[in-house]
Formats: structure tokens, sequence, C-alpha cells
């Protein structure tokens, strides 16, 4: 039997959704992070949720017709944080029912950015929010976790 690979594992469930005939919601988020003089462990943005009050999220929507994930990622993060980024490395895709109803699936990629301007107004009431990496987990819903992870192992990596 071949190692785990997530990869894998998620092209898997997209062929499953298929022939279980489940709607697939195809969704672009960022996980948007800076280094401070001092600490090691980035800091990085999380937005109110939209859906549960008291909630963060890292800024996540909707993949519209004719836009790729990275143009998408741009834009719902500009949209609901006021940051305009710069993306950077795609994370490995994740897959849930938890935000969806009956027989939709959500299909997340997330990618790297950095901030490349900052609007003094933006289109959504979401506040904002930049936390250690470290601390991020916590603040987060259980399916942004292994997102959180992999940012991490990335930049442990590269120190």
């Amino acid at each position: 039997m071949p190692p785990f690979n997530s990869q894998s594992t998620a092209f898997h469930n997209v062929l499953m959704s298929k022939k279980n005939k489940k709607k697939v919601r195809k969704k672009a988020g960022v996980v948007v992070y800076k280094y401070t003089e001092n600490d090691k462990d980035p800091l990085v943005l999380i937005v109110s949720a939209r859906k549960v009050k008291g909630s963060w999220v890292f800024p996540v929507g909707g993949i519209d017709p004719g836009e790729t994930a990275k143009i998408a990622a741009a834009r719902e993060c500009e949209e609901e944080s006021g940051y305009c980024v710069k993306i950077g490395e795609k994370l490995t895709p994740i897959e849930s029912c938890e935000s969806c109803s009956d027989k939709k699936t959500a299909r997340f990629t997330f990618f790297l950015a950095t901030v490349s301007a900052e609007k003094e107004t933006w289109e959504t009431d979401r506040s904002r929010e930049w936390v250690p990496l470290s601390e991020a987990k916590d603040r987060l819903p259980s399916l942004f976790h292994s997102v959180a992870e992999e940012a991490a192992a990335r930049f442990l990596a590269e120190q």
C-alpha cells in the first residue's frame, strides 16, 4: 500500500464526491502572515466569522465563475479584511461538509500570503486581528487546524 499522501486523499475525496453526485463548492482562502522583529513565530491574520458570532476564520470565500483560486483568495482577503495581498505557496486542499447543507461539499484551497497594501475601509463589517500562529488553532474552527499546522510546518522549514 502506498504511503499516505494528503493530496492524493483530497483527489480521492473529489472523485468520491462525483460518484456520490455531491455538488462541490470550490472555495479559496489565505493564511496572511508577517514576522515581527523580535519573534520567530509569525503573526497570522484572522477575521470574524460571518455565520457564527464570536468565531474567527482565515479570510476565505467562494471562487466565482471564470476566477482562479489565487484571484479568488486575494479578492476574499481584500473584501473581508481590507488587506491587499501577494499570493504565495499553495497549501494542501481540504474538503468538508461542515459548512454545507445536504449533499454539498466544500473544497478549500489555501495559499500563504503577505500584505502588499492596506485599505482604510473594506466591503464587509468583519473585525480583523493579528495573532501568533502558535495561538491561531485555539481561535479557529477545527476545519482549519490542518491549514494552520501546514503553515507552521512551512515556516519552520524556512528557518
